[in-house]
């Protein structure tokens, strides 16, 4: 499966693409925090929580759309490596906000 065809699946089965709806029917926290070095987010799968980093230097949407691209690889309980994975959540999202 591609990031692709997962993000069309997700706006399917949630009949949204609006990533702040989709967060919240994924029972996802959004959280806004500063820190160093410039990371652009994270996803903590234990607590279903998406840090954005306010200093990063790019749109707080698209962080969020490719942190919720983890999210939804994981639920999928697809098994890639950490670049597949960074590769799959940037298409994820670039399909999910431009689709």
């Amino acid at each position: 499966m591609s990031g692709e065809e997962l993000a069309k699946n997700i706006i399917q089965e949630f009949s949204t693409q609006d990533i702040f709806m989709l967060c919240e029917k994924a029972d996802i926290v959004l959280r806004y925090e500063s820190w160093y070095p410039v990371t652009l987010g994270e996803f903590d799968r234990k607590t279903k929580k998406i840090c954005i980093n306010l200093n990063a230097k790019i749109d707080q949407k698209q962080i969020i759309a490719h942190e919720l691209g983890h999210y939804f690889i994981h639920r999928n309980g697809l098994k890639l490596s950490k670049i597949e994975e960074e590769i799959m959540a940037e298409a994820f999202a670039k399909t999910l906000l431009f689709y």
